[in-house]
């Protein structure tokens, strides 16, 4: 009876063993067939990604600096991204980043051919967000611009912030990628011009205080005083009246700290012609005006020197 037991005991486990195996040469089967069938889908996935028309380049590696090289690693690049080497496109530019159906999607960095270098993320071949590294050495990231020569602006073009390596800022409006509208520029040595701006010139009215405490107000034209205006001195003289080209020239009034007055015509910053003089105690008198200077009326200038003969 022990012995008729204990053989079908054996030939039950050597059933289950064979069980056991057939499973198992199963599962193994059934695992290489999902591997295959993986394998056609991940080549299937590449050949939908893959870009076309286009040729690998290695040079890539040499024609770009490695500062301007994106660094993928699991962390940055999406899973559903896959990344390629550097492919030639059709129209010269290259390209290495990850691709969706044939498009720039995901991390990427693409060479064109005049040298500008765009970098960042991609969305349906559309730069998301990233930088942009032009040929002549500016940088563009998103509406923020450094250029070349250490200029920074902030803004879009039609209003910004540029602020320059001396520590000079302008605030305000912009047309074509100039100042142009009302701004404010304020300067590094403590100087403020408030007013209007016409191709990065002082041009239509405003106000500019020196770091020395003079103050002008009113019309300017290409950077300079032209037209009406009035200027401070911080001693209390005060001018007002027309300008030209920077100097005093027309019909104009001074006042002096001594509360003395002059009305009358200047002409390259100067006093010309006859002109009405209001002294300190408000006494008014008419005086011929001589490069600039007035002539006491009870004076007569001496007549000119005779040249002697030797």
């Amino acid at each position: 009876m022990g012995n008729r037991q204990a053989q079908e005991e054996e030939i039950d486990d050597n059933r289950f063993n064979a069980i056991q195996r057939g499973l198992l040469k199963i599962q193994s089967g059934f695992q290489v067939f999902r591997n295959q069938q993986d394998e056609k889908k991940i080549k299937k996935l590449d050949e939908i990604d893959r870009p076309k028309n286009a040729t690998l380049c290695p040079e890539f590696y040499d024609m770009i600096a490695e500062e301007y090289r994106i660094q993928f690693d699991k962390k940055t690049v999406k899973k559903k991204f896959k990344r390629y080497p550097p492919f030639r496109l059709e129209n010269g530019d290259i390209y290495e980043g990850c691709w969706i159906h044939g498009k720039k999607h995901g991390l990427g960095i693409l060479l064109l051919q005049n040298g500008t270098i765009i970098q960042g993320e991609w969305q349906n071949d559309a730069l998301l967000d990233g930088r942009i590294i032009y040929p002549n050495g500016d940088i563009q990231v998103g509406n923020q611009y450094t250029y070349a020569n250490g200029i920074i602006f902030i803004g879009d073009d039609d209003y910004g912030i540029e602020k320059h390596p001396d520590g000079s800022i302008y605030t305000g409006e912009f047309h074509n990628g100039h100042k142009h509208g009302r701004g404010q520029f304020i300067y590094s040595d403590g100087s403020v011009y408030s007013g209007d701006f016409v191709e990065d010139l002082y041009s239509g009215y405003g106000e500019l205080k020196y770091y020395n405490k003079i103050v002008y107000e009113g019309q300017w034209f290409n950077g300079q005083m032209h037209g009406l205006g009035k200027l401070k001195w911080p001693d209390g003289r005060e001018y007002e009246g027309e300008f030209k080209y920077g100097l005093k020239n027309g019909p104009g009034k001074m006042k002096y700290s001594d509360k003395s007055e002059f009305h009358g015509i200047f002409e390259n910053g100067l006093k010309v012609g006859k002109g009405r003089w209001i002294d300190s105690h408000q006494q008014l008198q008419e005086r011929e005006i001589e490069n600039g200077h007035m002539l006491d009326p009870q004076l007569k200038p001496p007549p000119p020197l005779q040249q002697q003969n030797d």
